[in-house]
């Protein structure tokens, strides 16, 4: 019969509906025309393309190849419709090949969004003009910082294509973006998040990321605080550091794991394949890591994605990361994770209504298909 299970950071419920649960390999998609690495290295009107540079804001933060330990030139030319996993210097060599020479040599760019959700405005006066309250209804100016990180030159290469160094940089972007804003003391929390296909909610094929730096914090990362808040001061150490032993202990859901990172489906998934990858040792954020954490980082989640890639079919899929708000320090009691969630059923109407999610895969199963 089914099963109702609670996860421990948020509290929620969810029901494993064991009566119609799928097998694992049913999740996966058909292939079609439209994959990534059908498309060319190189799309003439794509404003995140090498050469079209001048269609975009000027960019906050860049990364040189040589950053990433890459020696893009004189590298081969690849062709749309290769593999999905053929080398990105190749694909590099392309893309600046198609655009006639005029792209800078970048590996990773960010920039700010040109249509932004939240705007810095700089001309704001906090006291007078933020806030605005009518009775019961309170509202607040946009203010916030939208940008987009752009992953790679290369078109048709997703984040499971790139290479390890080329990741690397990718990570390496979150922190430091984070860190600059974290000078800016209106804003509260940093969201960074993916979107891989449009039907998780990407709008331009090139690959990227997204981040927003909010003067709130949002409610969910509220919810996680204040449990894992609470449980330290019940038992006194870390609920995710806690999770993660037992985890480990039972050994079902765990999907991979190297000396630093462990990839695990959880015991309470809200949807099939959700997947926290944690990093072993307590940290509450990007800006409190050890040097050389993205590094270490890198390896999995490509080798995770990868996996997600021939498991699924290249499924569309969520990440985002959960870390502490901006400016807390090293915090003993949260600890920042990183979510993927592949896209794969319909939230409708029960989920909107309860906040309950009807899980039909077993979380169980779903670890060990993606293991095998």
């Amino acid at each position: 019969m089914p099963v109702l299970r609670q996860d421990p950071l948020t509290g929620e419920w969810v029901i494993i509906a064991t009566e119609r649960a799928r097998r694992p390999e049913t999740f996966a998609r058909k292939k079609n025309e439209e994959d990534h690495y059908k498309l060319n290295s190189r799309e003439a009107k794509c404003p995140f393309c090498p050469g079209n540079e001048h269609l975009t804001p000027p960019e906050v933060l860049v990364y040189h190849p040589e950053h990433a330990g890459l020696a893009y030139a004189g590298s081969p030319g690849t062709a749309a419709g290769t593999s999905p996993h053929t080398s990105s210097r190749a694909g590099y060599a392309a893309a600046m090949e198609e655009s006639g020479g005029n792209g800078a040599a970048w590996a990773v760019r960010v920039i700010p969004n040109k249509f932004p959700a939240l705007e810095r405005n700089e001309s704001i006066k906090w006291d007078a003009d933020l806030f605005d309250r009518c009775g019961y209804f309170q509202s607040y100016q946009g203010y916030g910082v939208h940008e987009v990180i752009i992953e790679t030159p290369v078109h048709n290469r997703h984040l499971g294509d790139l290479e390890e160094g080329e990741l690397s940089l990718v990570l390496r972007s979150f922190a430091d973006r984070t860190i600059a804003l974290g000078e800016d003391p209106h804003l509260r929390y940093v969201q960074i998040f993916r979107n891989h296909r449009r039907e998780a909610g990407a709008s331009i094929e090139h690959p990227h990321c997204q981040l927003l730096g909010l003067p709130y914090i949002p409610p969910l990362l509220e919810k996680e605080y204040t449990r894992a808040h609470a449980y330290y001061l019940e038992r006194g150490r870390c609920l995710l550091c806690t999770l993660l032993e037992e985890e480990e202990k039972d050994g079902s859901r765990i999907v991979l794991e190297n000396d630093s990172y462990v990839a695990y489906i959880p015991f309470a998934a809200s949807l099939p394949f959700s997947t926290l990858i944690v990093p072993r040792e307590h940290s509450s954020s990007l800006e409190t890591n050890r040097q050389g954490w993205e590094e270490k980082l890198a390896p999995l989640l490509r080798e995770f994605l990868v996996n997600l890639s021939e498991r699924l079919e290249d499924p569309p899929y969520n990440m985002y990361l959960h870390t502490a708000p901006l400016r807390s320090q090293s915090l003993p009691y949260y600890h920042w994770h990183l979510a993927l969630i592949p896209k794969l059923t319909i939230v409708a109407g029960w989920e909107m209504a309860t906040g309950t999610y009807i899980n039909v895969s077993q979380p169980e199963e779903a670890a060990q298909f993606l293991r095998s």
